[in-house]
């Protein structure tokens, strides 16, 4: 029922270059995204990353962002398979 939830976003990249790094912009950007999803009525914003990426880990859990668990991250690569998705017997 995740219907039910309300207006979910889900933000799939946040990307910073490397001279301006580790100034805030990445904090200000998250935040704002925050602000907009709430001010547009969203009632949970996600945001995956990687599990060694600890730089964007402590910059959303210290956001307030928290690890969901009972989920599977589930994808098809494409551009490896040509074929599209394989049926399994």
């Amino acid at each position: 029922m995740s219907l039910a939830l309300g207006t979910a976003w889900s933000i799939r990249d946040l990307y910073v270059a490397p001279p301006p790094r580790r100034t805030g912009i990445a904090r200000a950007l998250l935040q704002q995204a925050i602000t907009d999803a709430r001010e547009a009525g969203a009632q949970r914003v996600s945001w995956p990353t990687e599990i060694g990426n600890t730089a964007a880990l402590a910059l959303y859990t210290g956001a307030g962002f928290q690890p969901v668990t009972g989920l599977e991250l589930l994808s098809v690569d494409l551009a490896r398979d040509r074929q599209g998705p394989r049926s399994t017997p």
